[in-house]
């Protein structure tokens, strides 16, 4: 009898235990990221999301996959150089490039089209991602600029090949401020004398960091640069235009993420109107062919009638 139950119930024991484990090793790899997913979601988030499939793959998300399984970061045209510096300083120095000259890359572009020649077909409005380009059939069409962004994808539906791409103006840098002075002691002069109570040794030194993230944080952007710090810095560091010039650059920053995130809600609302306009074709497909079907059977119902009266009479 013990032999028996032994021989039955130990490996029912076995296969329970190893079928645990296995459902446990399930749960714990659902439960802590991946890395290449999270990479990829980063790379993804820095991408214009235009799903212009310049880089060779088929949307923005599958090429932040091949960026993150190492795959050159300098493909993406719309991006342009200021994404390959940014992809760079995530991925590392080694990250691999298809041009090792960074100026060697195109500048952003603009489509333009010509007004004079457009003849309002509205052939190049569905294909624009972002929805950049207005115009009604029959009327001459525009591109908003700041909308586009030179994906190319107009250019091969237009017929009489009125648009073009040209280099987009782009704002130089501005140049660094220098700070004056024999550096900041911690001397807490520049808190006591702030009229908005906020803390100027700390901000410098995040701005220098360039933590921008942290600088917001103290509050950076609440400084109405009133110059009352630097009159008592014993070290006679230009504190306000150093926070003038920092608010700057991190409200470019933000401006920068709040567009990437502006043309990822253009490119969902385009997405979700050609969406409408084929579930709409369909509807009328499905109508025309529903009364093509009545038509054809109230003839083969009327020409059997007229058989059928024939062969009465």
């Amino acid at each position: 009898m013990d032999a028996a139950f032994a021989t039955y119930t130990v490996p029912s024991l076995l296969v329970a235990l190893l079928a645990f484990f296995a459902l446990a090793a399930t749960w714990l790899k659902r439960q802590v990221p991946q890395d290449g997913d999270s990479l990829a979601d980063r790379i993804e988030q820095m991408l214009p999301l235009t799903q212009c499939a310049q880089c060779g793959h088929p949307g923005c998300r599958p090429y932040a996959e091949a960026v993150a399984a190492g795959a050159a970061i300098d493909l993406c045209p719309p991006g342009g150089t200021e994404l390959v510096i940014e992809l760079k300083d995530l991925m590392g120095s080694n990250a691999p490039l298809s041009q090792e000259d960074l100026q060697a890359h195109p500048a952003p572009l603009l489509a333009v089209i010509d007004e004079s020649a457009c003849i309002g077909c509205t052939l190049c409005l569905d294909p624009c991602p972002v929805d950049a380009i207005v115009g009604a059939q029959g009327f001459m069409h525009t591109v908003i600029e700041a909308e586009c962004t030179g994906c190319e994808l107009c250019l091969a539906p237009c017929p009489v090949d009125c648009i073009s791409l040209v280099p987009k103006a782009v704002e130089p840098p501005a140049e660094p401020i220098a700070l004056l002075g024999r550096g900041c002691i911690n001397c807490g002069r520049c808190i006591d004398v702030c009229p908005v109570a906020l803390q100027p040794d700390q901000l410098l030194k995040l701005s220098n960091a360039e933590d921008w993230a942290g600088a917001d944080d103290l509050e950076l952007q609440r400084c109405i640069e009133c110059g009352l710090c630097d009159r008592v810095c014993p070290s006679d560091i230009n504190l306000s235009a150093r926070f003038t010039q920092a608010k700057r650059i991190a409200g470019e920053l933000a401006a920068t993420e709040a567009e990437k995130q502006r043309i990822k809600t253009r490119y969902q609302i385009h997405q979700q109107r050609l969406i409408a306009v084929q579930s709409q074709a369909k509807d009328r497909r499905a109508q025309r062919l529903a009364q093509r079907l009545a038509q054809q059977q109230a003839q083969r119902s009327s020409e059997a009638s007229g058989h059928n009266a024939k062969a009465d009479s």
